[in-house]
């Protein structure tokens, strides 16, 4: 067993590697699950000088349900972690359209129509960015990430999931028997985690999340359905709503299901397909993923040496569904905090990531309480210009400012 000092030797961890007579193999930090959350880790720990491993159930591309917004506090992460050069090749290869206009409806009546690319419609800080909707291609954007990673050198391991940890003894056995060491492990496994399963088998007192949603998407030939911009449609979902926007050479629509509402979300989409005038429903399947919207975490940080992030760790933002951001951010964060060996630091990030996402359940639950929803209606319909000013500075950008602040900025702003 290797020393218990989180630095390995390069020509130690090569020597081990090769001893095919041993199937132990040992690494300072593994990682398990390869999406957005695990990548980014796993790219800053390799750039913090550790040694790291890569696990992964599925083999790349994956597929991957997501409406794939990529804000602009995402980009923010990523332009440093990933460098210049490597950041502007993974924009090209995933991006898959750019979107100008968001639009809001109360079934098919549009009552905000924010088009980002006329300048009368921003602020003057609004008008130096690009404020358009970025959106990616799911699949190869977890591919891009998982590749550079592995170009770094870090060890990836496709198609070979986790079976068993052995927390006690810092060991990871994978479904093909191969076991593997660590010092510090991450869970990046997604909103049903199996590490999180694990731990708490292993220790009921690791009090786990609630995996409280289901989205439901559909990805839509252009001949059977043409959408401009980026929609949100109320009125289809109890308490949430549906959505429909270009991306790549489909049209993506989908709806998300809270816990405790109880409707038939095929039938709403049918419904909602219908109104949005999608032709041959009949030739697309409905698929769903679970989501942990609003439910992180109390604390994902098992005595110091087991962190949890994205997905894994409940960082999902309940007013928008957004998850790639805080899956990306703290990634960043676990690794810094590994790097450094101050476990705390990454206590206070996380604290930082759940106050944004209570500042968006609050939000989202004004919209699913109808007389608020009411007045939102009316006054959004009365002043649609707020509505995308609140858009681009609270959720392409992360801000914890109280709403009546970002009103009180609004109206400065909108007086210069």
């Amino acid at each position: 067993m290797p020393a218990k000092g989180i630095r390995l030797k390069t020509g130690t961890m090569a020597s081990m590697k090769k001893n095919m007579t041993d199937p132990y193999l040992f690494y300072p930090v593994v990682v398990i699950g390869a999406g957005p959350a695990g990548s980014a880790c796993g790219i800053r720990l390799l750039k913090s000088g550790l040694d790291c491993c890569l696990i992964e159930r599925s083999t790349f591309p994956r597929v991957k349900l997501c409406a794939g917004v990529l804000t602009a506090k995402s980009r923010e992460v990523l332009a440093p972690l990933l460098g210049p050069d490597s950041y502007e090749q993974l924009m090209a290869e995933t991006l898959a359209s750019s979107e100008g206009r968001l639009r809001l409806w109360q079934r098919s009546v549009c009552f905000v129509d924010c088009d980002f690319t006329q300048e009368d419609q921003l602020t003057p800080d609004m008008r130096k960015a690009d404020c358009r909707i970025h959106l990616v291609d799911r699949p190869r954007f977890d591919t891009f990430l998982a590749h550079e990673f592995r170009k770094l050198g870090g060890e990836l391991i496709e198609g070979d999931g986790c079976e068993h940890i052995d927390f006690d003894n810092k060991t990871v056995t994978l479904q093909s028997g191969q076991r593997i060491g660590y010092n510090v492990l991450v869970a990046a496994d997604g909103a049903v985690s199996h590490t999180e399963h694990l731990l708490h088998h292993h220790d009921p007192s690791f009090r786990r999340k609630a995996v409280n949603s289901t989205a439901f998407e559909l990805n839509v030939s252009r001949h059977d359905l043409s959408v401009d911009g980026v929609n949100i449609y109320f009125g289809f979902v109890p308490d949430s709503y549906a959505w429909a926007f270009a991306k790549g050479n489909v049209e993506c629509i989908g709806l998300c299901k809270l816990r405790g509402k109880h409707f038939d979300a095929g039938k709403a989409m049918r419904d909602f397909c219908t109104s949005i005038g999608m032709q041959h429903q009949e030739r697309y399947g409905l698929q769903g993923a679970m989501i942990p919207i609003g439910n992180p975490l109390r604390r994902p940080l098992w005595h110091n040496h087991v962190y949890f992030i994205g997905d894994a760790a409940g960082l999902n933002e309940p007013l928008t569904g957004e998850g790639i951001y805080y899956a990306l951010e703290s990634g960043v964060r676990a690794a810094v905090s590994i790097a450094e060996e101050k476990p705390k630091h990454y206590l206070a990030d996380y604290d930082r990531l759940c106050r944004l996402i209570r500042k968006g359940s609050h939000y989202q639950q004004l919209v699913a309480h109808k007389p608020l929803f009411s007045l939102f209606h009316w006054l959004a319909a009365r002043h649609p210009r707020f509505v995308g000013y609140f858009y681009q500075t609270q959720i392409e950008h992360a801000s914890l400012n109280s709403f009546m602040r970002i009103v009180a900025d609004y109206l400065h702003t909108r007086g210069r």
